[in-house]
Parts: structure tokens; sequence; C-alpha cells
């Protein structure tokens, strides 16, 4: 059975064409480059169309790291507490400048209009690769964004279902046809092979049919004339 990576699946038709599913099913594999079995991506597939795709829940960074593959950084979530003035937020300190912990109402939220503002940021894996940033000096490291899937399963819609069925039809008329063309081919180039020149041995092979070694004693055939062998 083929090994396939993603885009040679895809090309197939052996994929959805929903953009959110084949994020689902590159992430399944490891990633677009990596090669599974026709088997594995089928299997993905009805699995998708049984139980649903998984959704994105956010994105987190991944860091380079010396040996050219991505490292995922450590999430770090803080929340800091403000007003909104004149469109601008300003965060506000308890007292001797430690954070501020207002008291929180489910229903009236925090009192005197303070508002809650969550950041995250991320710390980069030791050794990550970095360059310092001549104006500020800081360390500037070389990082991409990535999909973290959730538990969540989106259901296909019945449009998909449907572009899902056409795909596959297609995909298998495309592999009948290359089929039939390699067999074709395989025909005629015995076709090409067969014969006396076909059984006959190359200069040097031992003989494995009885015939003489090609281009050195002939065809191997004898005619007689007037009670004399003549080697054609």
């Amino acid at each position: 059975m083929a090994a396939l990576d993603f885009g040679m699946a895809l090309a197939r038709g052996m994929l959805p064409t929903s953009e959110k599913a084949q994020k689902d099913l590159a992430n399944l594999a490891g990633g677009r480059n990596i090669f599974k079995s026709e088997d594995w991506w089928n299997t993905q597939v009805d699995k998708q169309i049984s139980e649903g795709y998984r959704t994105v829940e956010r994105q987190d960074k991944e860091f380079l790291m010396p040996s050219g593959e991505y490292q995922p950084g450590k999430r770090q979530v803080s929340t800091s507490y403000g007003r909104t003035i004149m469109g601008q937020f300003s965060p506000v300190t308890g007292q001797f400048g430690m954070p501020y912990q207002p008291s929180y109402h489910p229903i009236f939220g925090y009192g005197g209009g303070i508002q809650a503002r969550t950041s995250v940021s991320y710390k980069a894996p030791e050794g990550a690769v970095f360059t310092i940033d001549p104006r500020t000096r800081e360390k500037q490291y070389t990082s991409r964004d990535f999909d973290v899937f959730g538990s969540n399963r989106e259901d296909y819609t019945a449009g998909e279902l449907s572009d899902i069925e056409s795909a596959a039809k297609r995909g298998a008329s495309r592999v009948k046809s290359e089929s039939e063309a390699t067999k074709a081919s395989q025909r005629r180039l015995r076709r090409g092979t067969g014969g006396l020149v076909g059984k006959a041995i190359a200069v040097g092979d031992k003989p494995a049919t009885g015939l003489p070694e090609l281009g050195t004693t002939g065809l191997g055939m004898t005619a007689g004339l007037f009670g004399a062998d003549i080697k054609l």
C-alpha cells in the first residue's frame, strides 16, 4: 500500500474540501509533509465523518532551535485590572503598588467600573535561537504560531459530505485510469522483449534457455543446404 503525504492524499481526492477538517487531518498526521498509508488517511476521514472533526481552540507559539526544529514555548497567562479612559486602558494597582484584586459580583461584575484584561505571553525554551535588537538590546526570538486543537468536534454539513463523496469518486476514477495506463505500458514492454531476441542472453551471462549469447554466434538457428548446416 502506497504512503502519501497530505498534498498527495489531497490530490487523489481522499481528503475533504473543508479547510477546518483539513487542518485537523494535517495535525493528526504530524504535519503536511509526513507520509501515512492510504488506509490511515481513509480511517481518519471515516472517523471525522462519524464523530466530527476537531476545531482549533487557540494558537500558541513555538520557537526555532539550533537543530532547525521548533519547540513550543511555555504559555503564561496574566490578568490586569484597570479602567478605560478616553479609549485607553489604564491599569490600577492596590496598596503599596501591589497587584490590584477587586471584588467580583457574578451579576454586577467588578465594582467601581474596574475591568479585567487578560494577556498571554510565551517563554522560549532553553537554547532557542535569538538575535539582539540593536535599539533595545533585548533578545528577539524566531517563532511561529501553531494551532492547538480542543476536545470539541464539529460535524460535516450536508454540502461538505456531498463534496467528500464527489472527490472520492473522482479520485477512484483517476487511480483506475493510472492503473490501466500502467498495465498497457507493461503489455507493450512484454511484446517488445518477447521472441528469440528477448530469450537470448547478453554477452557474458550464463545461458538459461539453451540459446547462445546474443551477438556472438547469431540467433542459434541452423538450416540444411545440400546436407550441410548453415548457421543463421
